[in-house]
């Protein structure tokens, strides 16, 4: 029985990844975000209008109407900016609302207060729940799909993808040479994904300028696990070599694909 949920559960996972679709956000909202934007604008409303709520809140909870007033006027100011930032949005925005809390926060009029706040926190829900993920990968996210790597091997310039193919079949086809016998074939191989492993610092570097990134990634640790490969590979030791790529794998591989690999991916999914 439990194998059975095991293979439903995988199926739906598969079926669910394969019909994700995401939302894609209006044109006007790159304006406030990089390349076209390094200020963050939209990003800096948000955080405004949170504080703002917060602020509405607190102050009606502890009574003090005055403080209430002031944070009720800014929610007001800059939740209207929405609408005039992203025209799209300004249909959807509960303005009549949010004039209902200044009108009730002046009059001290607790239950209308929190009942507008309400309205106006739950048309910023609906909002981040349709737009807010869309927004995180597209604009949150690095944009290889323009980026060329020179292959040490070949000499060619390669996109990231198929660079990271060449080097993932050399990983592989060193392993199976080596079990049918092949060194001189695994040997070639192993020092071809060396050499592509050590030349995604010309990518890497581009963005990982600190110390601390180029130490993690490409340091000393990475150097040793690298000449324990080197070496394996001449020797022809496929238990070390197993050794030194799972750590490698575990490392370097894994922690950048993590971050990288699952953003790039989900921004094929953008669809109506």
């Amino acid at each position: 029985m439990r194998k059975i949920l095991v293979l439903l559960l995988i199926i739906s996972t598969i079926s669910y990844a394969k019909n994700l679709r995401l939302k894609d956000v209006p044109e006007e909202l790159s304006n406030y975000y990089p390349p076209k934007s390094e200020r963050m604008e939209f990003v800096e409303l948000m955080h405004m209008l949170s504080t703002s709520i917060t602020g509405v809140v607190s102050n009606i909870k502890e009574n003090n109407w005055q403080n209430a007033q002031k944070w009720a006027e800014r929610l007001q100011g800059n939740y209207l900016k929405i609408g005039k930032m992203v025209k799209k949005w300004d249909k959807v925005l509960k303005k009549k609302e949010v004039k209902n809390l200044v009108e009730a926060v002046k009059s001290k009029n607790k239950s209308l207060a929190m009942s507008s706040i309400q309205a106006v926190g739950k048309s910023c829900v609906q909002c981040h729940k349709a737009y807010r993920l869309s927004a995180k990968v597209k604009f949150h996210a690095p944009d290889f799909s323009g980026t060329n790597i020179e292959d040490p091997v070949t000499g060619l310039d390669y996109t990231i993808e198929d660079y990271m193919k060449a080097m993932t079949n050399n990983m592989k086809m060193m392993r199976i040479h080596l079990v049918d016998g092949e060194k001189a074939k695994a040997r070639k191989e192993g020092f071809n994904f060396i050499k592509r492993f050590e030349g995604m610092t010309q990518m890497c570097g581009d963005c990982h300028t600190g110390k601390l990134s180029e130490e993690i990634y490409f340091g000393i640790e990475a150097n040793k696990r690298i000449t324990s490969l080197r070496e394996a590979i001449v020797n022809g030791e496929l238990i070390k070599i197993n050794k030194s790529l799972k750590w490698i794998s575990e490392n370097n591989c894994a922690k950048c694909h993590n971050v990288h690999q699952t953003l790039y991916l989900l921004k094929e999914k953008f669809g109506k």
